[in-house]
């Protein structure tokens, strides 16, 4: 928006204050300026001051190359400390906006600030609700304001409303004595005033982001057997038939695609899940699961993963920054780290892959088909080719070549009554 630009401001919160500025506080993993910031980007609000009363550290990174002005205690109304880059404003409509309203909506922006301009008014206020909630919310209510008005509130500004309070029923009085009256947008979302200030209210925010993304993700058909437990990011996408049980938590970037049974009790972050796929008692960063891949429960993706497609990952499974092939199956008890695994091998039951030699990490190479009995050690680097077999026990030294049984333990000895002669074991 060329006309328009807007000044965002931070409230003094006695309850949060030794935690940092209330902005910084999380709904749904996300700080709630990071909410504001994205509902102004989408609005085209790119023009903006920050006016803070501490954190400029913390709200910096949110703020990029916008002015960062710190508030002096009781110095009134924020707009009133940001009168000099006000100033700079000329003829632009002013948003004026907490850094807590973690429900603005990039949308209502717009449109209240249609009606702003068709209307010539000087001053709108953004409402959820009718007058009776219009009154109660009027001290944390965002709007709409022309610069020169603004610049002229403050000047006449009374000096004894040190935290500015009084700041929009000043502005509404001075319209009353032009014989005007201050717009009224009604966003008609009664969350749109909520704020997270202090701890009760962050709980309340929470709860009502949480209900609005589960609502979203309904309407786009995921389905939820019940919501006990379970809390999903905004940012997160889902597709169409995929049951998300309780207990899960998903945030970051993540996207799952349709028909997927996420939990019960899944942790997932920044990672990309393909359609049909099962994710039981299970937590994914950072990683790739590509089509019909089952995994769980009790296992663990670390990053930098990516898991093909139709393969079998069993409980007590970690796998660390590896490509594991398509069809493998990893049953049980298993580590699996910096690894390239081909396609349809057979891991038996406690594998390990030693990676690390105490100064560095080294790949393993496993090829097509290759077959790990149980209790195999893989000491890398090392190369398994196409079907190279080891035998249940094998620590793996050196490369196995194609269709070669490797077999590395010592071989066993049978001690003729050695249970008889043992002191310790009285037999009858």
């Amino acid at each position: 928006m060329q006309n328009a630009a807007a000044i965002v401001y931070t409230s003094c919160c006695e309850i949060m204050h030794n935690n940092g500025p209330a902005a910084m506080r999380e709904v749904l993993f996300r700080p709630i300026i990071s909410w504001v910031n994205e509902a102004l980007d989408l609005a085209g609000i790119t023009e903006r001051c920050y006016v803070i009363n501490e954190g400029e550290e913390a709200i910096g990174e949110y703020a990029g190359e916008s002015r960062i002005i710190t508030r002096k205690p009781e110095s009134g109304h924020p707009v009133c400390a940001a009168k000099e880059w006000l100033e700079k404003q000329k003829d632009k409509n002013i948003l004026v906006i907490s850094a807590e309203a973690v429900f603005t909506d990039a949308k209502v922006l717009e449109a209240a600030l249609l009606r702003h301009e068709s209307q010539s008014e000087k001053l709108t206020i953004i409402a959820s609700g009718g007058r009776e909630v219009f009154m109660k919310e009027l001290g944390t209510s965002a709007f709409w304001a022309k610069e020169d008005f603004l610049s002229e509130v403050c000047e006449s500004s009374d000096e004894n409303d040190k935290n500015g309070e009084n700041f929009l029923m000043g502005a509404m009085k001075m319209l009353s004595d032009e014989k005007l009256v201050a717009g009224t947008f009604v966003a008609g979302k009664k969350e749109i005033n909520m704020r997270g200030n202090d701890g009760a209210g962050l709980l309340t925010v929470n709860a009502a982001a949480r209900t609005l993304v589960f609502r979203k993700l309904c309407d786009e058909g995921v389905e939820f057997t019940c919501l006990d437990g379970i809390i999903i990011a905004p940012s997160v996408k889902i597709g169409a038939g995929t049951k998300i049980l309780p207990g899960t938590i998903i945030k970051g970037k993540t996207e799952i695609g349709e028909n997927c049974v996420i939990g019960p009790n899944s942790y997932i972050e920044d990672s990309e899940i393909a359609d049909g796929c099962e994710a039981n008692n299970t937590q994914i960063r950072s990683s790739v699961l590509e089509k019909n891949v089952k995994i769980g429960p009790w296992s663990q993706v670390r990053p930098g993963c990516v898991i093909r497609e139709g393969c079998k990952i069993g409980d007590f499974v970690e796998i660390k920054n590896s490509d594991v092939g398509a069809r493998t199956a990893v049953a049980h008890l298993t580590y699996i780290g910096d690894a390239d695994v081909g396609e349809a091998v057979n891991f038996g039951c406690g594998c390990c892959i030693a990676n690390y030699d105490g100064q560095h990490k080294h790949r393993t190479k496993i090829g097509n088909h290759a077959f790990l009995g149980c209790n195999t050690n893989l000491v890398a680097p090392v190369e398994l080719e196409d079907f190279a077999y080891t035998a249940a026990g094998t620590t793996v030294t050196k490369d196995v070549p194609e269709y070669a049984l490797a077999v590395g333990r010592a071989k066993q000895v049978n001690v003729e009554d050695w249970v008889k002669k043992h002191d310790a074991i009285k037999i009858k």
